[in-house]
């Protein structure tokens, strides 16, 4: 029996895992003899997101960093996945081991987010390069570094075309509205969703930001936006699965998170530049280009920057669906 005081802290940690737009599209029950980790659909991004594809990519962050957690509170974690009825419940065993070494990522759970300013440009390390290979080494899935401008360069053209094609769609600016918070009052509130702050916009009211968003952030501008992110970039990092199903999305999600918590401890930035994994007819484009064994799911730009707003999250309890469920102070 995992006790409610464990259950809460590793759940506490858990949903600090990143998520497409934030939507933090998860809940949490506990077991007898574990934690099940099931979707939350009605946080789904149906234009973004339509095969809910990133939807279990962020499942799978949430259940790496909740057996890291689990760990570090000194139980073996076993992971499942359930596809019955396409629901894709996760299913997290935990046996006690008194025993068992701590976790050295658990400490940067907390530090880890989705830095989404100009890196500075400094190469990133021989050292530090060797560390994040030995990630995508370890785990049986393909992650292709692309080192340096000329390497980098090749994937703009993909990045440009998927973000005409997004920003053209008057509902992806819809849906992108709906999830973004545009005063802290209303991040604090939500607890969910992308903060102004955390994206470089400044703090407006909601009907002032949507008018804004509607009118002025155009393909064009935000081509302008992502060509100076990238040339500020010296490290790409690409995802990919030999196959397209929710089990390796779930998979794809657990990597990413042990490879993004490993670059926090090395003291760099990630952003997600996803777009042209999230456009089918650009994905498909790209893997023939360039040759990929694979479907490309992530797409993520490492480098040096200063930290910015940190995003926030929603209540524990409202994460927790439980027929006994556990109560804290909040």
């Amino acid at each position: 029996m995992v006790p409610d005081d464990i259950f809460l802290k590793i759940v506490r940690s858990a949903v600090k895992a990143p998520s497409g737009h934030n939507t933090q599209p998860w809940f949490f029950s506990k077991e007898d003899d574990g934690i099940c980790i099931t979707p939350d659909f009605s946080r789904s991004l149906p234009v973004a997101d339509p095969e809910h594809r990133e939807l279990f990519i962020s499942l799978g962050c949430a259940a790496e960093t909740a057996i890291i957690a689990s760990r570090f509170y000194g139980y073996n974690a076993e992971l499942k996945i359930d596809l019955l009825e396409k629901q894709g419940t996760i299913k997290i065993t935990l046996s006690k081991n008194d025993n068992s070494e701590l976790p050295e990522l658990f400490s940067f759970i907390n530090l880890r987010q989705t830095t989404r300013n100009i890196y500075d440009g400094r190469p990133v390390s021989d050292d530090d390069l060797v560390k994040l290979t030995q990630i995508a080494s370890e785990s049986g899935l393909d992650v292709v570094l692309y080192i340096g401008q000329e390497k980098i360069n090749t994937l703009v053209p993909y990045i440009f075309e998927a973000n005409a094609i997004q920003m053209s769609n008057p509902n992806f600016k819809n849906e992108l509205i709906q999830w973004l918070r545009f005063s802290e009052k209303e991040a604090m509130q939500k607890g969910d969703g992308l903060y102004a702050a955390c994206i470089g916009m400044p703090s407006m009211g909601r009907l002032l930001g949507s008018f804004v968003l509607k009118n002025f952030v155009t393909a064009k501008s935000e081509e302008k936006r992502l060509l100076k992110q990238v040339y500020k970039t010296d490290l790409v990092a690409m995802f990919i699965t030999q196959n397209n199903a929710l089990v390796d999305w779930v998979k794809t999600g657990m990597i990413f998170q042990r490879f993004a918590l490993t670059a926090t401890k090395l003291g760099l930035s990630q952003s997600y530049i996803n777009l042209p994994c999230q456009i089918t007819q650009v994905r498909v484009k790209m893997m023939n280009d360039l040759g990929l064994h694979g479907v490309p799911q992530l797409l993520v730009r490492l480098g040096y920057s200063p930290k910015m707003h940190f995003s926030f999250r929603r209540r524990i309890n409202d994460v927790i669906m439980h027929s006994h469920e556990p109560t804290e102070k909040l």
